[in-house]
Parts: structure tokens; sequence; C-alpha cells
């Protein structure tokens, strides 16, 4: 009794064991997700702060610029007038009709509508104020300004009267005066801001003996009303500039910039409209991107089982640089082997002084594209453009070599921080992806690279080089257009990849494989119109598998020829004993590359008397985007032969209607994903409504997969959809279960005797 209570404990203890785990698992995935989503959001936002201050500090330094250029103007202009003979006679006599208009005050083409000038003798005591807008007001500088500018003239008082006796320049031969004699400051007149210049009055040649160095002073205020304001923004090229004595609220759309007296009080702020963009990006974008974070972390967990499964594929190095040359002859870049050599002594100097070498593999994405679209020699002239834009990307002491087509390495050197490196890959990145112009033509592409760390990942070149490789086609799965560092899965995932690969060609020898059918019913889901063949692997070991289990190492190792073919000429055989059902047959993009296929597929129709209109072969829309011009010769070559061409996975692309409108096609096959919540959506309903009349419209057939509920295929029989395929029919199974469930479901309709169930096929 005791023994059988231990047991049952013990088992619910494991099984409770098991269940914390996997709970535990789900968090720590949630919380390393949710972890790296809270730091890109942060990043994000930092990223924008730092871009938006440095904008807007370059608009302050601007600002600040124009406005001192300006305060110069003035101060040059009031010493001018100053350091006078005629000015210094005139005040130091204290006469009662200064001309004021002619001798101490500027030209009217530089004078304010409502500036103000003071003349002050040597003893601070106002002769004669002048005021355009308000020439009575001749109590201003008694009334706001003197309190004001007390410091600032006992300031210049001291300086004007204790500076050394210099050499000074004729009157008749001087230009201007230098800034010497005048100070500046910032004062409050009638409620405005005005910028204040006091110049000393003296001579310009030595005074007279006995006589003062100074016989008064010049005080001139420029009001900073709207047409100043006005010239400040034409000359700096900012918007909706306006002076305020309270401090602006901080935002990402204002900027203000704060006026200082001359001794550091704040007496206004200048404030206007910045033209950062970087403030309405984020905004803008940062709704958008917190209301995808929710979707993110649902999905996570199906992405991340999704990447596991993947296998890491082979990337051949390109053929050796020539050993004759050091440099490459179209880019004038170095090349493999003289990079080898630069490298090597990079890592061994950088080992000895403990510091940090990284090694990049660069590829540059769907050139092949540039090539085989505008020729050869464009593709040159892009890669002098890349060679150029790699030069200048990095620092003095790296390097960058071709190594062939359009495959680049680079070494980052003597870096002390991975930090440093991360940042350099970044800059190329956004280099590379700037538009390319040659001739006419505007041409966009971005790169991958593949970067490995010394001494993080080793320190031999051939081992750098060998796990930059394999990051670099990781960054190629992840979809292109970035940057990964090498990480050890990645080599152990390749080395998975390579036993996949010797267990497949040991089963192709061994005849392992299999098809299994689908069935395509008609509008009814009681007649047969055609069967999908589905390759499954009998593995002697692991038993049956499905095609996501090798047919991605299949495609990175060419060996998707071989199951191709094999998979092709079984359906053509198997399909040669099943009258009247088409036989569906999924080609790959390697396939449709080769020139030779129509032959292959006319060669194995006669061999097994199959007429060409029972065979149809399925393409899906990348194959299209990615070769098309390759592609579209070889299906217009199979319809010439009679054999039917489906478009697979319709409308999950992005050039389906494009493609349909070239007549390339005789059937397109509706994804599962707009099957799936049609019957409870509106939205879904119309779309798929939509797709099914666009392709009967276009002389077409339509077959919509994915259909598993009774309630489905009611829904597609009231949208007159021609043909269905689903699990509500049929799994796949194989061939001989295939004829037996056939034969029981045209038995079925003629008698309906019994129901049969589908399951028990499988």
């Amino acid at each position: 009794m005791t023994s059988a209570v231990l047991g049952s404990t013990f088992g619910n203890t494991i099984t409770r064991g098991k269940k914390i785990g996997a709970r535990m698992m789900a968090l720590l995935i949630l919380c390393v997700v949710a972890a790296a989503l809270a730091v890109g959001y942060l990043a994000f936002y930092w990223s924008t702060q730092r871009a938006l201050d440095f904008e807007v500090d370059k608009e302050v330094r601007l600002v600040q610029s124009n406005l001192k250029v300006f305060r110069n103007g003035l101060a040059n202009e009031a010493e001018r007038i100053a350091i006078s003979n005629k000015a210094y006679a005139s005040v130091l006599s204290e006469e009662t009709n200064i001309l004021l208009d002619e001798d101490l005050t500027p030209t009217p083409s530089t004078r304010g509508d409502r500036d103000i000038f003071v003349i002050l003798n040597k003893d601070m005591k106002p002769l004669y104020t002048y005021r355009r807008d308000l020439p009575w007001h001749s109590e201003v500088f008694e009334d706001q300004l003197r309190g004001q500018l007390d410091a600032t003239l006992s300031e210049l008082e001291t300086r004007a009267n204790t500076k050394q006796t210099q050499f000074r320049v004729p009157e008749p031969l001087r230009s201007h005066a230098p800034l010497a004699l005048s100070l500046r400051d910032v004062v409050l007149v009638d409620g405005a801001i005005g910028l204040a210049t006091v110049a000393a009055i003296t001579p310009s040649t030595a005074p007279p003996k006995g006589m003062p160095k100074v016989a008064g002073y010049l005080l001139w205020v420029r009001s900073l009303d709207i047409r100043s304001i006005r010239s400040f923004e034409e000359s700096t090229g900012l918007s909706e500039m306006f002076i305020t004595t309270n401090k602006p609220k901080a935002d990402f759309q204002r900027v203000s910039l704060p006026l200082l007296r001359r001794n550091g009080e704040i007496i206004a702020n200048l404030s206007w409209k910045t033209t950062a963009a970087s403030g309405a990006i984020y905004t803008n974008s940062s709704p958008y991107f917190l209301g995808t974070i929710i979707a993110i972390l649902l999905m996570t967990i199906l992405i991340l089982l999704r990447y596991i499964k993947m296998t890491d594929r082979i990337l051949q190095n390109e053929a050796d640089a020539t050993h004759a040359a050091l440099h490459d002859a179209l880019c004038g870049l170095p090349n493999r082997t003289w990079f080898e050599i630069f490298a090597a002594d990079v890592l061994r100097r950088d080992r000895q002084k403990q510091r940090i070498t990284g090694i990049v593999f660069l590829d540059l994405d769907h050139f092949k594209q540039i090539n085989d679209s505008l020729g050869h020699s464009i593709g040159d002239e892009v890669i002098k453009l890349v060679a150029e834009r790699l030069k200048v990307s990095i620092n003095m002491e790296d390097r960058v070599a071709r190594v062939s087509g359009d495959e680049f390495l680079i070494v980052l050197a003597h870096r002390t921080s991975m930090d440093e490196i991360i940042e350099t890959c970044m800059y190329i990145e956004k280099m590379l992806s700037d538009a390319f112009k040659v001739e006419k033509h505007k041409i966009l592409t971005t790169a991958s690279m593949g970067v490995s760390l010394s001494p993080a990942h080793g320190h031999d070149l051939t081992e750098l080089l060998r796990r930059a490789d394999i990051a670099l086609y990781q960054a190629k799965k992840l979809g292109r257009g970035r940057y990964v560092l090498f990480e050890k899965e990645m080599e152990d995932t390749l080395q998975i990849s390579r036993e996949i690969e010797e267990d497949i060609k040991r089963a192709l020898n061994a005849n392992e494989f299999q098809n299994y059918y689908q069935p395509i019913m008609d509008n009814t889901g009681k007649n047969i119109l055609a069967a999908e063949a589905l390759i499954r692997w009998n593995h002697p070991k692991k038993g049956l598998l499905p095609p996501a289990a090798f047919l991605p190492v299949a495609e990175e190792s060419m060996l998707i020829n071989r199951i191709g073919e094999w998979v092709l000429e079984n359906a053509i055989k198997d399909g040669s004993t099943l009258n009247d059902v088409t036989m569906c047959v999924n080609v790959s993009p390697t396939q449709l590359r080769h020139p030779e296929f129509p032959e292959l597929v006319n060669t194995l129709l006669e061999k097994y008397q199959l007429e060409p209109n029972r065979l149809e072969l399925e393409v899906t829309e990348d194959v299209l985007i990615n070769y098309s011009e390759t592609v579209v010769e070889v299906i217009e070559r199979l319809r010439n032969l009679g054999v039917k061409i489906a478009l697979d996975d319709f409308g999950t692309g992005f050039s389906s209607l494009s493609y349909l409108r070239r007549d390339l096609f005789d059937k397109i096959k509706i994804d599962r994903s707009f099957i799936n919540g049609a019957v409870t959506d509106a939205k879904a309903r119309e779309i798929l409504a939509s797709s099914i009349t666009l392709g009967l419209r276009l002389g077409m057939e339509v077959c919509v997969e994915g259909v598993e509920e009774e309630e489905q295929k009611e829904l597609l029989l009231t949208m007159d959809c021609p043909m269905m395929q689903g699990y509500l029919f049929s799994r796949p199974i194989p061939l001989g279960k295939f004829r037996l469930w056939r034969d029981d479901m045209d038995e079925d309709v003629e008698q309906k005797p019994r129901k049969i169930r589908v399951g028990a096929a499988e």
C-alpha cells in the first residue's frame, strides 16, 4: 500500500514538474521577447531623440551665428560713427545743436524704424536722444535704459580710459573700425526686446595734449521687431519665429534660444518652429510601433519554432581571385590574396595588443537581377560605386577587398569593443541602402553581411572567414539587407544540414520516397477532378517524414532537382493509371530556371503515355519575382506542350495581379488563409468572393485550398467556386488508398449506401 502511494506521488511529481517546466520555458520565451521589444522601443526613442537633439543643435548654432553676425554689424557701424574727430569735438563741446542725423547715426539704409540713439557725455549724462517712431520720447534713457545698462556703461568707461593709446588710421583712409571700444547688451524697452550697443566716442587720431581720451558715449538700441524677426527667418530658413519673456514649453515642434544679458541673466527667449523631422517621426510612428508589440508577442513562439527548424545552407565560395595581381581590375580594390595577407597581419598585431578585430563577409542582394535586367556594363558600374562607398565607410586602418562578382571582404582593425564594430557595420548598411545613379537608371540595392570577431570566434583567419560566411548566409535567411554576428548555434545547424543532405542522397538511391495524393473536388465536393502529388519520406529510423523536414535542405544543396524529377516522374506514371484525373505537381524555382526542363516534361509524358492536358504544374509567385524573364520563357514552352500551369498560394505574394495580366496561367489556387474565418467574417468573405470572381472573369480555373469544415464548403457553393481542396474531403494518402477512396466516392455518389470516413484512409 505504501509503495503504491509513493509511486502515485512520484508520478504526480514528474507530471507536475513537466508542466511547470513547460510553463517556465514559455514564460522565459515571453520574457525574453518582451525585454527585446522594450529594448527596441527604448532604442527607437533614444535614437530619435539623439537625432532630434543633433538637428536642433544645428538650428541653434545657425541662429546664434546669424545673431552674432547681426550684432557685430551693429557694433561695427556704431564704432565707425563713434571713432571720429568730428564726433569727438562735437560731443566734447556739448553743442546744443548736434547734427545727430548726419554725424552720429547710421545711414538710413542700416537704421531701423524703431532704433533709439542716445549721445552721452563723458559723465554719462544724456546730451541728445533720437527716436524716429517717438521723437518726443527724450527721457527713454533715464526712465528705462540707465538702470539696465549701468554695469555695461561702467565697464566700457573703465576699458576706454585704461586702454593703451594705439596707432590710429587717419579718418579719410579708414573703412571701418575694429571691435575695440564697444560693448553689447540686451535690454527691455517699452515691453519689447532690444539689442543695445554702447561705443566710446574717441578721435580717430591721437587726442590733443591735455584732452580726455573719451568725449562721451554713443548708445544704439536696435528693437527686435517684426521686421528684424522676418530678417532672421529669411537668413536662417526657419519659420514662425517670435520673442517671448516666458520660457516656452519643451516639445518636438519648437526650439528656443535664451537671450542673455551681459551679466548672464535671461531676459527673453527667441523661439521658432524646428524643421527637424525626427520628432515628427517619433510622434507618428510610436502608436504603430506600440500597436504591433502585442501581435509580435503572440506570434513570437511560432516564429522561433519555425526558425529553429530551419537549417543553414552552405555557401560555396566564389572563385579565388587572380594570384597574379593584388588588386581587382574593375574597381581597384585589393583582391582576396592581398586581403588574406593583410588580415593575417592585423590579427597578429591586435592579438598582441589585446584588441578586437572584425572580419566582415559582404554580399550584394539580388545583384544577378541587375545584370540580367540592365546588362553587365551597368552591373560593373554599380560594383565601382559600391567599392567607393565601402572605402569611405571604414576607418583608415581598415581594408576592404573584392573577392568575387558581388562579394566583398572587410577587416575592421584595432577596435576596443564590439560596439565599435557594430557601429561600422550599421554605417556600411546605411551607405549601401542609398540609391545608385548609373546613366539614366536609379538602382536600389542592399547588402547582407556576416561578421566574425577575434578573439571571440577564433584567431585563425581561415576559421574566421568560414564563420563569417556562415553568418552571412544567416543574414540572407533572415531577409537580407542586414548584418549578423556569428553564433555557435549557426555552426551546429550547419552540421545538422550536412547530415540531412547525406541522408537524402542515400534515400534517393534506396527509393525511400513516396508520393501521397490529395484530391481536388468539384463545386459539389463529390466528384474528383484532380490530385495533388505531395512527397513523403519513409525514413527507416524516423518513420514517415513530411516535406518540411527535408525539402529546405534539398533546396539549399541542389538536391531539389533530383527530388523534383522523382516526384514528377512518379506522378506522371501514377496518373497514367488514374483515368480522368489531372495530376498536379509542385515545381521548385531551380527546376523552372533550367532551360531543359520542358524537354524533361515532354520526355516523361511520352514515356508513360499521359495526355499533356492531364498534367498541371504548380508554381508560386515568389518564383516569378526572383527569376521573372527566365521563368516566363520556360512557362510559355511548357504551355505550348499542352501542360497546364497553376499559380499556387495565390494572394500571399506581392505581384499576383501584374503576372495575371501576362496570360501565363490556366488556374489560380487561392491560399488557405483566405478561407480561414470567411464563414464568420464579412470582410474575409468579400475578399474571398472577389478573388474567385477575378480568376473566373480572367478565364481561368479557380481552386480554394484549406477547406476543412462543412460550413466553408457551403459558403464556396454560394460563391460559385468551381474547385475545392482540403481535409474536409481527404488528407494526402498513398496511391493505393487513393484508388480505394475514389472508388468509394464514386459508389457513394451513385448509391449513397454509406458514408466514407476519410480519416481511415490517411
